[in-house]
């Protein structure tokens, strides 16, 4: 165990929550202790970033009853197929090692830096060659209609 280690004793208890004793081994003591900790320290750095629960939601009045649905209609999704047909279209137009590069940047989620690796290339040349294929590829769908928003 890490940390600062409690001196030894003849018997350990922890007091349950209705405030009775129970006498524990030292290993459950310990184990018990911890787990609390753990909470705390996970309750301390949610607060710090600003996450809290739905539980802590509903318990300040601002309960679930309160998030809207987002469901999709039929027409919307509809739409977003289409536009993902048409942008399949001009992804398959492209040079296949521009292709690929796109591919691995958005559908794998490779990073610049090991596109770069596979590439035998530095980031910065990545980055640019991805700056000018999605110009390129906001060009041909405007050329065809595509407008962002559905995808």
């Amino acid at each position: 165990m890490r940390g600062k280690q409690p001196k030894e004793r003849d018997h350990y208890v922890l007091r349950m929550a209705d405030g009775t004793l129970v006498d524990v081994t030292r290993e459950v003591y310990l184990e018990w202790y911890r787990s609390r900790r753990r909470e705390r320290y996970q309750k301390e750095r949610n607060r710090k970033h600003g996450i809290c629960s739905l539980d802590s939601l509903e318990v300040r009045g601002n309960g679930s009853g309160h998030f809207q649905d987002v469901a999709e209609g039929v027409e919307e999704t509809v739409l977003r197929n289409i536009c993902r047909d048409k942008v399949r279209e001009v992804l398959e137009k492209l040079p296949a090692e521009d292709a690929r590069l796109i591919e691995l940047l958005y559908f794998a989620e490779a990073t610049v830096t090991d596109t770069a690796k596979l590439f035998g290339c530095s980031r910065k040349t990545i980055q640019n060659r991805r700056k000018r294929i999605l110009e390129e590829l906001c060009r041909k769908m405007k050329e065809q209609g595509i407008q962002g928003g559905y995808f």
